[in-house]
């Protein structure tokens, strides 16, 4: 027979027992460890909040909220609309208000307002940092370009700051189609090629520019990288082979894994090359740029690159999200590290007009010393 005393603790530990189970706390000894921890969170959140919680929404933090402790812009989780609006938007086509935006110390920055967009026509200008969109922060450039696209002929507000002073635009925005590159035959049988972005059709693109400019006759290359913000990393290492001979483009450096060298099997431009860069060429251009410096088959003209010298990879999860991660730092053929650093060109110029002048005037030399 109990006695009363214990038959009063034993009911004590119960009533513990129970509130305990109802707080959530008991999750966090049943799952040890970090994962007991989260749940228990959940569960606490979900019985004590004083407003009715939507568990999905709550894991869905909490997942953000993984990939965010790590502190990198680049490595981001993405809904599965989120990574929809992704791809659509490294396809070459959709509709927004038509800027090239990248993160620099840990805000979302307007790399340029693409010419003829509406960006451009509403008076955004490079370097412009969007602070929120339609009142939300945002803070990496795949959350602020998922808020800023839309259908075409509605409206999107942005916070923009600028030197000192920030400010609201509205934009309305528009159906938006990205040429990947451009290219024109210049003055005395020079080509000029202008690569915007490596996005899915960059290397078809730039393989029949280069062919159209030879059959033109041009005896040298401008191959201009400027606000130039990256993309598809295997694009990169295509067009690599059209200007760099067999031998080394980039080695990917692992954590877990040995170092990955990825070579050219091309035999080069076979015309003096001239590549024009500044602080808006970043990630996949800096690739491509450094082993045209590394292997010594162009000059770099410009300003010192942006300084993205990582690899995002994505893993895509059960229900249509994706994690987006930064798995590797790329290595130029020579070891250099990028990422922080950026490339510093081998003649330093400023400014648009006088970058292009100047690789025309050495392109000159080059043709009249040949």
């Amino acid at each position: 027979m109990i006695s009363k005393r214990r038959a009063v603790v034993l009911c004590l530990v119960v009533a513990l027992l129970a509130a305990a189970a109802t707080s959530g706390v008991l999750l966090y000894y049943v799952y040890s460890g970090p994962l007991g921890k989260i749940l228990g969170i959940v569960d606490i959140v979900e019985r004590n909040y004083y407003r009715p919680v939507e568990r999905e929404k709550v894991l869905e933090g909490a997942s953000r909220g993984v990939v965010s402790s790590l502190d990198d812009p680049y490595s981001t989780y993405m809904s599965q609309r989120e990574w929809e609006e992704f791809q659509i938007r490294t396809s070459g086509s959709y509709s927004g208000i038509g800027v090239t935006i990248d993160v620099k110390d840990r805000y979302v920055r307007i790399a340029r307002p693409m010419k003829g967009s509406p960006a451009e026509e509403a008076g955004l200008q490079a370097d412009d940092l969007i602070l929120r969109v339609d009142g939300e922060p945002v803070t990496t450039s795949d959350e602020a370009a998922a808020k800023i696209r839309g259908p075409a002929g509605t409206p999107v507000t942005l916070t923009i700051g600028r030197g000192e002073e920030s400010f609201d635009v509205t934009i309305i925005r528009r159906d938006i189609v990205i040429p990947a590159s451009s290219y024109s035959m210049m003055e005395d049988n020079i080509g000029y090629i202008q690569l915007m972005s490596f996005s899915e059709h960059s290397d078809t693109e730039v393989r029949e520019a280069v062919q159209a400019l030879k059959a033109q006759g041009a005896k040298a290359m401008i191959l201009d990288l400027r606000y130039n913000g990256g993309g598809y990393v295997n694009q990169c290492l295509n067009i690599a082979e059209i200007f760099v001979p067999k031998g080394p483009v980039v080695t990917l450096s692992y954590k877990n894994s040995p170092a990955q060298t990825f070579s050219s099997q091309g035999s080069g431009l076979g015309l003096p090359l001239f590549v024009l860069v500044n602080g808006g060429s970043a990630s996949a251009a800096e690739i491509l740029a450094g082993a045209i410096q590394d292997r010594g088959v162009g000059i770099l003209i410009g300003e010192k690159t942006f300084g993205k010298g990582l690899v995002q990879g994505a893993f895509p999860l059960k229900d249509g999200s994706v994690v987006k991660l930064t798995t590797a730092e790329y290595l130029t053929p020579s070891g250099r590290s990028i990422h922080g650093n950026g490339l510093q060109p081998d003649v330093e110029v400023h400014g648009d007009d006088l970058q292009l002048q100047t690789a025309l005037d050495m392109a000159r030399e080059a043709i009249a010393g040949s």
